[in-house]
């Protein structure tokens, strides 16, 4: 079982204030600052970091921007010398710093060549220097397989993170399908719906809803649908096959709509508890609007 104790709280603070305040600290190096135990899940991960989290912002203030890849946190905080990054896997979470522009270009030069050095990044004009280097693309998955991959793990590492980075917001966006107008599927995460944290819904009204079609809905995986013909799906942050089963829906609810690849699918009306910009370049599918212009 993973848990945190006032030393673990206490070491990270201090090395949090060292790697971005004091001028002889050891740059891009990562510190562990925080162990999970082998085999432990998402909720126990985040909440084991909560605290810590909680104590690193205690000593040195908000971050500069929020964030999280596939596998672990990926949050900084930035002055005009130096970036503190708190990163990690499934295995522990670390602390490095970094030179500030090198720093940035180095992350752009990533997304530029394929690699995605986050997932999502939450910007809520936090403390802190911009430095400058901003990537604005979104590449759409080339199958339905690398789609489900990105997907499954954008919607795990929103529960998993949000609620540690920006307590008590839900996290959502719509999806489009251009062979499909009109209709608009949600999907979200909220924190505060306990046991179906996870949902999904999208309208119906266009077909006659009868025991065929119910069973037709329900063999794509949906579980209900209500008075407005709108079918959802509801699953707890405790699954942890939640992110992976709702993606299996979405995707097999758009394809069997006539969508015939990701690129067909636009994401929009992306947003964090209607606070801040938030931006999903591991997506998998189309993005609108796109990120501000780079440099």
């Amino acid at each position: 079982m993973t848990h945190t104790t006032g030393v673990v709280r206490q070491d990270a603070a201090d090395r949090a204030e060292n790697l971005l305040n004091h001028d002889d600290a050891e740059l891009d190096r990562p510190f562990t600052i925080l162990t999970h135990a082998e085999g432990s899940g998402p909720v126990e991960r985040r909440e084991a970091l909560r605290p810590v989290y909680e104590a690193v912002v205690a000593r040195i203030g908000e971050p500069t921007l929020l964030g999280g890849t596939t596998h672990g946190p990926s949050v900084r905080w930035s002055n005009r010398e130096r970036t503190l990054l708190l990163s990690g896997d499934h295995s522990a979470t670390t602390l490095s710093a970094h030179r500030t522009e090198s720093f940035g270009r180095d992350e752009f030069w990533s997304f530029d060549s394929g690699r995605l050095p986050y997932t999502w990044q939450l910007d809520r004009k936090g403390p802190g220097h911009d430095a400058g280097w901003t990537f604005n693309g979104h590449s759409a998955s080339s199958s339905w397989a690398a789609a489900e991959e990105r997907l499954t793990g954008l919607l795990a590492s929103w529960a998993e993170h949000i609620p540690v980075q920006a307590p008590g917001d839900w996290v959502g966006l719509k999806l489009w399908a251009s062979r499909d107008r009109g209709r608009t599927m949600i999907v979200s995460f909220n924190p505060s719906d306990t046991n179906a944290e996870f949902h999904v819904l999208i309208e119906d009204r266009d077909h006659e809803q009868t025991p065929e079609r119910a069973a037709e809905m329900r063999a794509r995986g949906w579980q209900d649908v209500d008075e407005h013909r709108r079918w959802n799906i509801r699953l707890p942050e405790t699954d942890p096959t939640a992110a992976a089963v709702l993606t299996r829906v979405i995707i097999a609810d758009l394809r069997a709509r006539g969508t015939t690849c990701p690129a067909e699918v636009t994401a929009w009306d992306i947003s964090a508890g209607d606070n801040g910009e938030l931006w999903v370049p591991g997506i998998g599918v189309e993005v609108h609007p796109r990120r501000g212009e780079h440099y």
